[in-house]
Formats: C-alpha cells, structure tokens, sequence
C-alpha cells in the first residue's frame, strides 16, 4: 500500500486540515501518516484561535515517522508560522522524500488568517524551490505570484511566475466565476481542467480535498497533468456528496464516491 505523509494543521470540526486529508487518501486506498504543524479552534463560523505547534517537535514527529516507514509522497499544507515553514523546508531537505506537493494555505474559508505575517516570503524562498507541484487557489496563486487576476489569462501569467522556482503550478479555478478551471503548467506547458461550477453550499475542505487526492495520485506514479484531472473529479464528487453541518457552510465529503 503507498503512504502519503501529510505536514498541516488540524481542523476540530472534521472538514478540512488533515482530517480531510487522511478521509481522502484512506477513500483513495493509500495509508495517511500526519504531522500536526499547528491546531486550530475553528468551527464553520470562523477561526477562534491557532496553537502553532513548536518547530522541534514538528520535527520530532517528522523523525519519528521516517524511522519507521518510507513515504511514497508528501502533502504539505497549513504551516502557521514562519518557524514551521524553515522546519518543513530541513526537513525535506534531510529525509529527501520527492513528490513534495504543497498547498500553500492562506486563509480559512471560513474566515481568518492561516499563515502568519511575513511567512508568505519565507515560504515562497525556502519551501517552494523543494517542492515538485504546489496547489494554488485564486486568492494564494495572486499573493505567490504578486499579481491580481481576473481571468484565465491570469491565471497562466501568475503560473509562469510562480514556476520559476522550479515547481509545477496547479491553480485550482474554483474561486473564478461559473466555470471551474484547474490550470496546469509543468514543464512549460498548459492543460486546463475544467467543468461546469457547483453552486452548492457546501465546500468546507475543497482545496485540502484536492491537493490530498493529487499527491495520492502522485505517490501512485501518475503524471502531474493525469493527476490532476483525477484529484478534478473526485473533487467534484466530494463536493457532490457533500452534506450540511454546523450554522454554515457544511463539508465536501470524500468517503462517498457514488454520484447522486
């Protein structure tokens, strides 16, 4: 079975964070090892608060899983803090785990900063260069790439920019008016991904959803272009079989594949 090793941040309310990432990569027959980089306390109201977890025990996780099993890939999502993102980036350099896909996570959809003040840079010099695929969505695509976009041909600009580091750039679309357009750029070149937008209500977890599925595609030896047109689809069924809980918007749902 191929293991997926997730660095992010933990979501009491099930929907997003590694809660969703072990949901997805269990629903997609591979096993899910975590590092907690921080907890938050957050319901579908907003963030309440964040407990950045120390950088030496993010690392003391990370060991404590590399003495035991080799990971086929690695899901880099919510860091928190500046400390944790140089963490990650050592770490990734001295355990050498390739494909690194990372979602460089931002904000809460629910409202609230994710990443702390002056982070955004460090990231972006540190941890992008090491990373082989990194997963966008409008909002973080425009800070990555300091630009604003408005349109497809954005999209492909800021991409551009953003691989200059190295990596291959996967702008997830959802974020862009009625059409869904995930824009890949690996190597040089483009394929979009796209589909009609689903105008329901409940999308909690989409982007870490997504991100989970592509590495585990990844960690499965698929191209960066097959998996994201795969980690598209079963997005899209996530969000399909999503339900509602709590006072707003509820949780896409990866556990349930069949169409409704």
């Amino acid at each position: 079975m191929k293991c997926v090793l997730v660095i992010a941040g933990s979501d009491p309310m099930g929907g997003a964070g590694v809660q969703a990432d072990i949901k997805t990569i269990t629903a997609l027959g591979a096993h899910a090892a975590t590092v907690i980089s921080s907890l938050t306390a957050q319901n579908s109201k907003g963030v309440k608060g964040i407990h950045l977890v120390p950088s030496s025990f993010i690392k003391e996780q990370a060991k404590a899983v590399m003495e035991d099993i080799a990971p086929d890939a690695v899901k880099v999502g919510m860091l928190g803090s500046r400390e944790a993102v140089i963490a990650v980036a050592e770490l990734l350099i001295q355990y050498d785990i390739q494909p690194v896909v990372l979602d460089p996570v931002l904000e809460a959809s629910a409202g609230g900063y994710l990443l702390e003040k002056g982070a955004l840079e460090v990231l972006k010099t540190r941890l992008l260069p090491l990373t082989q695929v990194v997963t966008p969505n409008i909002p973080e695509a425009e800070a990555l790439a300091g630009i604003e976009i408005k349109s497809q041909k954005d999209m492909m600009e800021a991409a551009k920019r953003i691989a200059k580091v190295g990596a291959s750039v996967v702008i997830t679309g959802g974020h862009l008016g009625e059409i869904t357009a995930d824009l890949v750029y690996d190597r040089g070149k483009f394929l979009w991904a796209e589909g009609q937008r689903l105008n329901l209500p409940n999308t909690h977890g989409t982007g870490c959803v997504f991100s989970s599925a592509l590495t585990t595609y990844m960690a499965k030896g698929k191209s960066v272009f097959v998996s994201t047109k795969m980690a598209h689809d079963f997005t899209r069924y996530a969000i399909i079989n999503s339900y509602a809980l709590g006072n707003r918007p509820g949780p896409v749902n990866p556990m349930r594949r069949e169409k409704i």
